[in-house]
């Protein structure tokens, strides 16, 4: 039997290709097409189309062994839909719906095949009106209702199946994409890497707290920094770097490289970031806005605790402290991350014993071999449904 072939739709592939280094790139390169191909299943990546005049045609790259194209520009648009025909593909595969996703499939003229529709991080007004809080740096918006509005048409035409990374971001897809109550969205919790020969019982952590992600503005890294101040008797870590409006951002973190207990460490990847997180006793997450990040997932891995102003599917509260929301630039609301500090760094059983509580959580939730057996039998059942109505 031939293999299916599974068009993963993306526009940033971390690092890949040149693109930039972000959660969608990490699950796209590290964790979907490293994992999901086998004997049955054959991933290949579209990345957003190059606007260069000298891209006339689609462009093959190999990375990591899979088939990353680059399609070609927009006013090229006839060769990639005979690319798209040519390729035929038995499935569309898209982390969430970025406008560069959004421009493959319009490519297509008369869609037959399913999409599958990973909800990652769906931003309804509601969730923008938070996020602008923000006035040190703000946000640049990347609201657009034609996409959602084709989502929904999408939807309504019985061509696109949904699964959730997190429980808590279903009523936000139904809220931004417009969709009934009775639509299914079935989870699928997002895979991680497992060192199993990791034994956090034994792991002799160390009095250092980190902070794991692209510094920018919704990441709202500068309270990191203020936290850092306040406690000099801790080392923090601070692993990333800035993409977007990177000078802006250096310009707020050049403000605090003088404080002697805070290092930035920049972008970091491989066993290098894992003994990072490994030796870390929390992460601190001070996001105007998250969904559920790969990050909190890798740290509670490594039992690495939770001290954020965001509880996705209440993992903060579980593994660690909540602080309660927190808007605006959020100067104001810095003690709030010290208390957490303190508590978990001053109460030692509770934070060995919440340690290795997280880690048998992502073992029993968020393991790669559930990740494909669970996987493959969706996209099974939706290229046989789409057999049979064709």
């Amino acid at each position: 039997m031939s293999k299916l072939k599974v068009a993963l739709l993306v526009d940033e592939y971390f690092g890949g290709t040149g693109t930039v280094y972000g959660g969608y790139g990490f699950l796209a390169r590290h964790l979907i097409a490293k994992h999901l191909p086998n004997e049955n299943i054959e991933v290949e990546v579209l990345i957003k189309k190059d606007c260069s005049k000298q891209r006339l045609i689609p462009r093959r790259y190999m990375i990591d062994g899979i088939k990353v194209y680059r399609l070609a520009a927009k006013f090229m648009d006839f060769l990639n839909i005979r690319f798209l025909k040519k390729k035929n593909y038995d499935l569309f595969l898209s982390i969430e719906m970025t406008t560069h996703s959004y421009r493959i499939l319009k490519t297509i003229p008369n869609i037959d095949k399913k999409l599958l529709f990973w909800v990652q991080d769906p931003r309804p007004d509601y969730e923008w009106d938070e996020i602008n809080t923000v006035k040190l740096f703000p946000e640049k918006s990347y609201w657009d209702s034609n996409i959602y509005q084709f989502v929904h048409d999408l939807w309504a035409a019985g061509k696109v199946s949904f699964i959730s990374q997190a429980r808590f971001l279903d009523r936000k897809a139904r809220d931004l994409y417009n969709l009934d109550d009775k639509t299914e969205i079935k989870y699928l919790p997002n895979p991680i890497e497992i060192d199993h020969s990791f034994d956090v019982e034994t792991h002799p952590k160390k009095n250092h707290i980190i902070f794991l992600g692209r510094i920018e503005s919704v990441k709202r890294g500068w309270l990191f920094c203020e936290i850092a101040k306040l406690m000099p008797e801790y080392e923090f870590f601070m692993l990333g770097q800035s993409f977007r409006q990177s000078k802006k951002n250096q310009s707020i973190m050049n403000n605090y490289l003088d404080i002697p207990n805070l290092h930035f460490v920049g972008h970091v990847e491989g066993e290098k970031k894992a003994q990072l997180i490994k030796d870390a006793k929390i992460l601190v997450n001070t996001s105007i806005h998250e969904a559920l990040p790969i990050s909190f997932l890798e740290a509670l891995s490594y039992g690495t605790l939770l001290v954020s102003c965001r509880d996705p599917d209440e993992l903060t509260s579980q593994f660690g402290v909540f602080t309660g929301t927190v808007l605006g630039d959020g100067f104001d609301k810095v003690p709030l991350f010290v208390d957490g500090i303190r508590h978990l760094m001053e109460s030692e059983p509770l934070r060995q014993e919440l340690a290795l509580k997280a880690v048998n959580y992502i073992k029993a939730t968020h393991s790669i071999e559930d990740f494909q057996k669970n996987m493959q039998e969706i996209i099974f059942k939706l290229v046989e449904e789409t057999k049979a109505q064709s």
